[in-house]
């Protein structure tokens, strides 16, 4: 297990983030997958209720995901500070699993079909989406419980084990969304069971490896129901701001389905194909993101400023040279991908439309998304919250429906590219502002520790 607080700078960093980010290609390669067995087997209608159902999965996950990365920046806090694997905010983890799996249970049944109605979904297409949420959210604890193990994992820098269990996950996906698709005939459902299924044997193997870590070592803290409430509310404390802005995001993505959906099915199915798409291409830069929040959260913990700040400058180019090469290869390859997950030349049409006008900005994207793991790994999650509230609520989807009325689909399409545009210059501005506060490393700003910045400076020129 790497400790980030020692060594090359960018090389820690690459550490975590790469087999993050190959892990996460992978399911988001099995989410293309799934798309195409959709397509294939359910056809446009299939696609539709997929886009539909998309933004309510978010919406109802959306909590667990902030607080889960609350909880992989505090783990990594405590790693840096000597305290690994502190038993109390363990616990506190797996309380917020469990209650949080029953709550989407629970809003599934009750919320989607009206959810789906609000967004202006209807018949078949709405059927299929509710079948879809209720059925994956079912068995959500299976879902969450191997996104714990990953944030345990994450949080101490053990980015090659969680990477396993991604990939397992992932080849277990495709290979049971197939059976469940295809052969077995279940439909929308079946995807929904593939998911459940995968996750919940790769959550077993987690589970059963960290117990067995646990065996032989000397005890941690001591735990009490006291500690175990602390660390709750440390986590929920850092992760409310992050599990708002992927709420924001859920509702943001469920506006976008009310406003396309008038456009026709075609059109819809595009929209699920695009957000597998930017999911895929998005997977690097959220996981170098990611990397950069617990390298951050490490060195927080050790006091050594210095090292974050030669952090964040090689994460930034870093991310920008990655965000070039995604553009091109996007803008050259437009043609196939478009025409591999459906057989309608409609949907392949806006698929090929949609990436023709945003790849050339992705790089406004990948920035804004690289600069906000520094903000998170500071515990400064309200920075990535405000500028979601921007370039998502304020920019792209009012822009959308006006745009849209103007100029069609396409106007909906710009609109995504002003959005990036703001959300770049807002992070750029609160940069600015940190950097020119002097922030501290303890919470909720830093604190410089005497000697920190002459022993960081001495290993990033070491490293250069």
């Amino acid at each position: 297990m790497p400790d980030l607080t020692r060594g090359p700078v960018l090389t820690g960093i690459v550490q975590v983030a790469a087999p993050l980010a190959l892990a996460n290609l992978l399911q988001q390669a099995y989410l293309l997958v799934d798309s195409a067995v959709v397509g294939r087997y359910v056809g446009v209608t299939g696609l539709a209720a997929m886009g539909a159902a998309q933004p309510l999965y978010s919406i109802l996950s959306s909590l667990f995901t902030g607080v889960s990365s609350a909880f992989a920046v505090r783990l990594g806090q405590l790693a840096g500070a000597g305290r690994r694997d502190d038993p109390s905010a363990l616990l506190a983890l797996a309380v917020c699993t469990a209650a949080w799996s029953a709550l989407c249970a629970g809003a599934a049944a009750v919320g989607a079909a009206p959810l789906l109605a609000l967004a202006g979904v209807r018949g078949e297409v709405a059927g299929e989406a509710r079948t879809f949420v209720v059925t994956l959210c079912s068995g959500m604890l299976a879902v969450y419980a191997l996104g714990a193990v990953c944030a345990v994992l994450t949080g101490r820098g053990d980015a090659r084990r969680a990477t396993s269990l991604m990939i397992t996950a992932s080849a277990l996906n495709g290979l049971f969304a197939w059976l469940f698709v295809g052969p077995g005939g279940f439909g929308l459902a079946g995807a929904a069971l593939a998911v459940v299924a995968a996750n919940a044997v790769t959550a077993a193997i987690g589970l059963t490896r960290l117990l067995a870590e646990r065996r032989g070592r000397p005890p941690g803290p001591p735990v009490s129901a006291a500690t175990v409430r602390a660390e709750l509310s440390r986590g929920l404390r850092i992760g409310a701001p992050m599990a708002v802005q992927y709420l924001l995001i859920g509702v943001g993505v469920l506006t976008l389905v009310w406003i396309i959906t008038p456009y026709g099915e075609e059109a819809l199915a595009a929209l699920t194909v695009v957000s597998r798409l930017e999911l895929l291409t998005s997977a690097l830069f959220l996981n170098l993101s990611g990397a950069l929040m617990v390298f951050t959260a490490q060195n927080s913990g050790a006091g050594l400023t210095a090292r974050i700040r030669e952090g964040v400058r090689r994460s930034v180019w870093l991310g920008g040279a990655l965000a070039v090469g995604v553009s091109v290869l996007l803008l050259t390859g437009r043609g196939p991908i478009a025409a591999l997950f459906s057989g309608s030349a409609g949907t392949r049409a806006v698929t090929e439309r949609y990436l023709l006008i945003t790849a050339p900005f992705f790089l406004a994207y990948a920035l804004t998304v690289v600069l906000h793991g520094w903000f998170n790994g500071i515990t400064r999650a309200v920075v990535p919250l405000v500028c979601t509230v921007l370039s998502l609520g304020v920019v792209r989807v009012p822009l959308s429906y006006v745009l849209g009325h103007a100029w069609g689909v396409d106007g909906v399409m710009w609109a995504t590219v002003l959005g990036w545009a703001v959300g770049l210059a807002y992070t750029l501005s609160a940069v600015r502002r940190t950097v020119r506060g002097r922030p501290a490393v303890a919470r909720p700003r830093w604190r410089r520790q005497p000697g920190a910045g002459r022993v960081a400076r001495a290993e990033s020129g070491a490293e250069r």
